[in-house]
C-alpha cells in the first residue's frame, strides 16, 4: 500500500488544496509563485521509493536525503543543505482512555517556497493545522514557508499541552481514590500505572526544546529572523512551561505515594493496636489458665466446689478491669 499525498498551496490572495494517492496529481497543483505544503503520509521504502525520489526531484532537493530519511537512526540536526533545510522529528502521542503511548517520526523539508512533511506513520496530529489554514483562521498567507514550519511546531506544543491536561485530570481522579480508599493495593497499582503514563513525556519535551533551539540558533536563509523570534518568544517559553508542568506532576506523584504509604502505615497501626489490646487482655488470662493447667497434686483450689466459678468470675473481672484501664488511658 502506497503513501497518501496532500497539498495546500497559497499566496496572499489564493488558497487551494488537494488530496490524492497519485503524486503527479499533487505536483500538478504546485505553483512556483506560491507557498506549497505537501504532506506524504505512510511512507515505506519498499512501496514509495519512486514517489519519494520524484518528490525530491520536483523541488530540486539533494537526492541523498532519501538515504538519510530511511536510516533506522534519527539524524541529528545538521543545519541546511544547499537547496533546503532538513529536519527530523519524533512526537509522542497519547490516548488517555487506552493509557497508551505512540511514537511517530518523520521529517520536514523547508525550502524557499515549499514545505514537505514526510510522515512515516500517519498520525493526524498536523491535520488541525491543515484545517486551520484552509478555514483561513491563521496568518499563514502573509508569510513564507518558514511560518508554516512555526505553525507545525506550535501544533506539536499544543499536543503536549493536551497530554498534560489529560494526565492532570487522571491525577485528580487518582487523588480522590487514594484518599477515599486508603491503603488498598489496587490503588497503589493505579499509581504505578499512571507513573508509567507520564514518565515518557519529559524526554520528548527536552527533545523539542533542543529541536527549536537548534533551529533558532542555526544561521539559515530558510528561516527568517521574525520566525526565529517567534520560536524564541512563544515556542520555547511554552515548552519550558510544559517541562515545569511535568516536574509538578512528578511532585504530585510523590505526594500521592506518600499519602498511600501513610494510609498503609495507619492501617497497619490500627491492626497492631487491635492485636495489642487483645494480647493485653488475654495475656493475664492465659497466665491464670496456665497455672491451673499444671495439675499438681497439692492444688487445693482444684478440690473446691466453687473453685471453677470463682476463677471464671475472677478472670472475667480482670478482663473488664483491663478494658476499663485502656479506656481511661484513651488507648482504645
Amino acid at each position: 500500500m502506497g503513501s497518501v499525498f496532500a497539498i495546500v498551496t497559497y499566496d496572499k490572495s489564493v488558497m487551494e488544496s488537494c488530496e490524492s494517492d497519485n503524486l503527479d496529481e499533487i505536483l500538478e497543483q504546485a505553483r512556483p509563485d506560491r507557498v506549497n505544503w505537501i504532506t506524504m503520509s505512510g511512507i515505506s521504502l519498499q512501496d514509495d521509493h519512486a514517489a519519494f525520489m520524484r518528490l525530491l526531484q520536483h523541488f530540486q532537493i539533494n537526492p541523498k536525503i532519501f538515504s538519510i530519511f530511511f536510516k533506522h537512526e534519527s539524524q541529528p540536526f545538521e543545519g541546511e543543505y544547499d537547496d533546503c533545510l532538513y529536519l527530523e522529528y519524533a512526537i509522542l502521542l497519547y490516548r488517555s482512555s487506552l493509557r497508551a503511548h505512540k511514537r511517530v517520526t518523520g521529517a520536514i523539508i523547508v525550502g524557499a517556497n515549499f514545505l514537505l512533511l514526510l510522515e512515516r506513520i500517519p498520525s493526524g496530529i498536523f491535520e488541525r493545522t491543515r484545517r486551520k489554514i484552509l478555514n483561513r483562521h491563521s496568518q499563514v498567507q502573509k508569510y513564507g514557508a518558514d511560518y508554516l514550519l512555526y505553525l507545525l511546531i506550535k501544533t506539536v506544543v499544543i499536543n503536549y499541552q493536551e497530554i498534560y491536561k489529560a494526565l492532570a485530570r487522571k491525577f485528580e481522579t487518582l487523588e480522590d481514590e487514594v484518599i477515599g480508599y486508603p491503603g488498598q493495593e489496587v490503588v497503589y497499582d493505579k499509581i504505578l500505572e499512571l507513573r508509567d503514563e507520564y514518565k515518557p513525556l519529559r524526554t520528548y519535551l527536552v527533545d523539542l526544546i533542543d529541536f527549536v533551539g537548534e533551529i533558532r540558533e542555526d544561521d539559515t536563509r530558510y528561516i527568517t529572523s521574525g520566525i526565529k523570534k517567534r520560536l524564541a518568544k512563544e515556542i520555547v517559553r511554552e515548552t519550558e512551561a510544559l517541562l515545569a508542568d511535568y516536574h509538578y506532576l512528578r511532585t504530585w506523584m510523590a505526594e500521592l505515594i506518600e499519602i498511600h504509604r501513610a494510609n498503609v502505615n495507619e492501617s497497619t497501626n490500627r491492626v497492631i493496636k487491635i492485636l495489642t489490646v487483645i494480647s493485653t487482655i488475654f495475656l493475664p488470662l492465659t497466665f491464670i489458665a496456665g497455672v491451673y493447667g499444671m495439675n499438681f497434686e497439692h492444688m487445693p483450689e482444684l478440690a473446691w466446689e466453687w473453685g471453677y466459678p470463682l476463677i471464671m468470675v475472677g478472670m472475667t473481672m480482670l478482663a473488664i478491669g483491663i478494658l476499663a484501664v485502656l479506656r481511661v488511658k484513651k488507648w482504645i
